[in-house]
């Protein structure tokens, strides 16, 4: 079973990379929803290896599939639509680093991101894809530092909260499903009213004329 959590570590890391070298907004709200999928099934395969078949693991993974895999970026993407005529080019105007910048840095966050795991949770879990979601929660920091636009920081966010969901999964089984089911909740409303947030002050722009607040990516 670990080959396949190994294999899914690799996808998943392979995804948030994506993330930083990509620009356009749509792409990486279908990067994420891709990625939450692999962590669905990486919380259903986790349910299976363990011994007392945790039913918890698998609503879990339900709730993050449906959640965060697919209502999430249904409201961004009906958000984006409602904002702007062309949706799909929407994107980050003003990257605080560069495509190969931010691989570079990307690249030492996930050797930092092992290298933390290796020297904490390594001597409990035994296994070496447990580093996967601290380097996850690394990369998902870098996008909410390097990034403007508050769609692509609400990402990180998810993407860092994704790999709480991991990291949960892996130390304390289905233990603490209550919070993270109430997690969940948390940031589908936080998505709801940071999109009547946006939508509300790109309209006074539209009717005010540009102004300093047109200048604000996030």
């Amino acid at each position: 079973m670990n080959y396949i959590f190994e294999i899914i570590g690799f996808v998943l890391i392979v995804l948030t990379l994506l993330m930083q070298w990509e620009v356009y907004v749509t792409n990486i709200i279908l990067l994420f929803s891709i990625s939450t999928v692999f962590v669905s099934t990486f919380l259903v395969f986790l349910g299976f290896s363990r011994p007392e078949g945790n039913y918890l693991l698998f609503v879990l993974a339900g709730l993050t599939l449906t959640i965060r895999g697919i209502v999430i970026p249904i409201i961004m993407n009906k958000a984006l639509h409602r904002l702007y005529d062309k949706p799909w080019r929407v994107r980050e105007d003003k990257p605080m680093m560069g495509v190969g910048g931010s691989i570079l840095v990307s690249l030492v966050l996930i050797v930092l991101g092992y290298f933390i795991y290796q020297n904490s949770l390594y001597e409990v879990l035994k296994i070496r894809s447990g580093a996967v979601p601290f380097a996850l929660f690394m990369q998902a920091s870098l996008l909410i530092i390097s990034r403007r636009h508050a769609y692509i920081q609400m990402i990180g966010f998810l993407v860092m909260e994704n790999a709480v969901v991991m990291l949960s999964g892996w130390v304390f089984s289905g233990l603490p499903f209550v919070v993270e089911a109430g997690a969940i909740l948390d940031l589908l409303g936080l998505v709801v009213v940071s999109s009547l947030i946006i939508r509300v002050r790109e309209q006074t722009i539209m009717e005010e004329g540009e102004s300093y607040e047109s200048e604000l990516r996030g």
